[in-house]
């Protein structure tokens, strides 16, 4: 029974990430696994933590598989083994989490209402540092769609959302394992209240709204070109046209201030030194996804031209997807597979970009996911602008999860976020988390927003950083010492 409560609660909080109106399912998603845990062993909480974190991975990530089945060149049989053995190795975060909670729980005096968030937003913060940039799937973002509840991120960031909803998991459980019907009655008044303050302080958070400082026309590209034909040396001419003529369409109809094409929009580099190759109106600037070549070495990069054709500045991809964009430990993978994968270089330089009064930082494509890296490259900017090629994952989920994760960095810093993707999903999101624009996956179109920038406040998260979820991850490291060293003792 234990390993079908877990399966069941590891697809009950895969379901927002594929289906985001079910979002409210986050909150009693667990509930199932902890029950799961009663009267087991720390050993037997490891496993049914692991089947529950498989079945999360697998349930959620599934389209992991789709840019091996096209582009890596193995048998199927080969990507599917790959992609499982992923979600195998990604189900041990879920595993730790169970271990953890199970052992603190049986060796300490502590509520499992402070142990169990404990537990889980540091093997949450865990993985943002140890998990190969593979960022997707936090529980904080599957609320990213309802804006009422992610408000708190300004102060916590996607931890503390995190944190709120496995509180309010617990508090249920307790409920239901209460012994009277006032006791069931009171733990769940508790949670409604909880997630009652939550939403109403979201509501007022979005009703107070800051004065317009500045305005930007932004122009969006989404040319909508499939990974195949992208990669194709044939169709390039065929696919700077079409790139070209949406960009020109768009300027003669609504004259953007700066023009914003996706991630390597054209593959091909672009030289600092010389002019930019294609040539737009004079009062239109260009943001536009390409490679830097720098004597050999090619870098994922975002280049701004102004409106003398000029690149006045640049910004390469730091945080590199490993398998995808290099080969991490590569003495240890043998050529035939080295052979297939991208070597692309990562950049090391943290630059944002400016036009006008107006500034703004660049995470490429994935980076968007990570926010101890955005943290850093955030500079008090106005805004913040993805550019990303989800042609990889073809009509999937992944487009939606990105999507979440720049939902959630527009709340952290109170910022408005601009997403620019090849095949989708582009979009322009407020400084509260509310999505005011958004394109269809594999839908070819352009548009125009005049997005309005209000007066700068500095949020506590843009003061501190991630040190909620430091604090959670220290908390959770000193109980797992303490009953490390108590189990010793006896």
């Amino acid at each position: 029974m234990g390993y079908l409560l877990a399966i069941l609660s590891g697809g009950l909080l895969a379901l927002p990430f594929q289906f985001p109106k079910l979002a409210l399912v986050s909150w009693v998603g667990l509930i199932p696994f902890l029950f799961a845990l009663e009267k087991r062993t720390s050993k037997e909480a490891f496993l049914l933590g692991w089947l529950m974190g498989f079945i999360f991975f697998i349930s959620s990530n599934k389209w992991l598989i789709h840019p091996l089945l096209k582009f890596s060149g193995y048998p199927w049989l080969v990507c599917a083994l790959l992609v499982i053995v992923a979600f195998i190795i990604m189900g041990f975060y879920f595993a730790i989490f169970a271990w953890v909670t199970k052992s603190i729980n049986n060796f300490l005096n502590i509520s499992i209402l402070i142990v169990i968030p404990v537990a889980w937003v540091g093997i949450e913060f865990l993985r943002t540092i140890f998990s190969f940039q593979f960022l997707f799937g936090f529980l904080g973002y599957s609320q990213a769609f309802i804006p009422e509840l992610i408000q708190l991120a300004q102060y916590g960031g996607v931890y503390l959302v995190s944190f709120i909803i496995v509180i309010v998991n617990t508090i249920i459980y307790l409920g239901l394992k209460g012994q009277s019907k006032k006791e069931r009655m009171s733990y769940f008044l508790v949670a409604c209240l909880i997630f009652t303050l939550n939403y109403g302080y979201g509501r007022l958070k979005i009703n107070n709204k800051r004065p317009i400082k500045k305005e930007l026309e932004v122009g969006l590209v989404q040319p909508n070109i499939p990974q195949k034909i992208k990669m194709n040396p044939t169709k390039q001419g065929a696919i700077t046209s079409k790139i070209i003529n949406l960009s020109r369409e768009l300027i003669v109809k609504e004259d953007p201030e700066l023009l914003i094409w996706p991630e390597t929009a054209i593959l091909r580099s672009y030289d600092e030194t010389k002019k930019f190759p294609f040539r737009f109106p004079d009062d239109t600037s260009l943001l536009v996804g390409g490679f830097d070549n720098q004597e050999g070495d090619y870098l994922n990069t975002a280049f701004l031209v102004n409106k003398n054709n000029k690149i006045i500045t640049k910004y390469s991809k730091n945080k590199l997807v490993p398998w995808g964009e290099y080969v991490p430990y590569p003495n240890l993978v043998p050529n035939f597979i080295e052979i297939n994968l991208n070597q692309i270089t990562p950049g090391y330089k943290l630059q944002d970009f400016k036009l006008k009064n107006i500034s703004w930082i660049t995470p490429i494509c994935s980076e968007i996911l990570n926010p101890l890296y955005v943290q850093k490259l955030y500079q008090n900017n106005d805004l913040i602008i993805n550019i990303s090629n989800e042609a990889w994952f073809e009509k999937s989920k992944a487009p939606l999860q990105i999507l979440q994760a720049a939902i959630f960095r527009a709340v952290e810093y109170q910022v408005p976020v601009i997403k620019v993707g090849n095949t989708g999903i582009s979009s322009v999101i407020n400084n509260q988390g509310q999505v005011l624009v958004r394109t269809k996956l594999f839908k070819t179109t352009s548009l125009s927003y005049n997005l309005k920038l209000t007066s700068k406040a500095i949020t506590v998260y843009q003061k501190l950083g991630n040190l909620f979820g430091k604090i959670i991850f220290n908390c959770l490291l000193i109980l797992t010492v303490i009953t490390y060293t108590k189990y010793k003792r006896e």
